[in-house]
């Protein structure tokens, strides 16, 4: 069964669109029963958002964004005591958010990421996001004598598609077009 990324991007949207619309309601009417449906909407969004996003270093900054915008949401919603404890947790999950994104950010490009390669062929066989994966990819699965570098050390790999370039199976080598017969 193959999912439908673009399905569920436009879910994750509605949701958000639709927690939006019912925090303005709750704006609007001074009611605490939207808040409540937007705090679940968001939960919603996020799990489905969580599906179209590939497992990258740092992705999971729209959690701890959507943490905090829920724990405002829910300050807004209790009076009282309960507020006193979910503001200061509110800046510290949008504190941890942002630093996160900013991580994001510089990795979302491939920089930092780690290549497997032969050097006198120019051959790359592999690019793992940390070193110790790329380590344990040439040790484990490929055996052979190969050089681990940084991607950023070798600009001109970055253009370069793997000889394996499957996570989930490591040793996998998708046909290419010209071998194809």
């Amino acid at each position: 069964m193959t999912r439908d990324l673009a399905q569920d991007r436009r879910t994750a949207g509605g949701l958000l669109g639709g927690a939006a619309v019912c925090a303005a309601l709750a704006a609007g009417t001074g009611s605490t029963a939207p808040v409540w449906l937007s705090a679940g909407m968001l939960v919603g969004a996020l799990m489905v958002y969580r599906r179209t996003v590939p497992p990258r270093p740092y992705a999971y900054w729209p959690a701890w964004a959507t943490g905090a915008v829920i724990a405002l949401l829910l300050a807004w919603a209790q009076p009282g005591a309960p507020r006193l404890g979910l503001l200061p947790l509110a800046a510290v999950e949008a504190a941890v958010a942002l630093v996160l994104a900013l991580l994001w950010s510089r990795r979302r490009t491939g920089r930092g990421d780690w290549i497997v390669w032969l050097p006198e062929e120019g051959v790359l066989l592999r690019r793992e996001w940390s070193r110790r994966d790329a380590i344990r990819w040439a040790e484990d699965d490929y055996r052979k004598p190969c050089a681990i570098s940084l991607l950023d050390d070798f600009p001109d790999m970055a253009r370069e598609t793997p000889l394996y370039p499957e996570r989930d199976r490591p040793f996998y080598r998708p046909p290419r077009l010209g071998d194809q017969t």
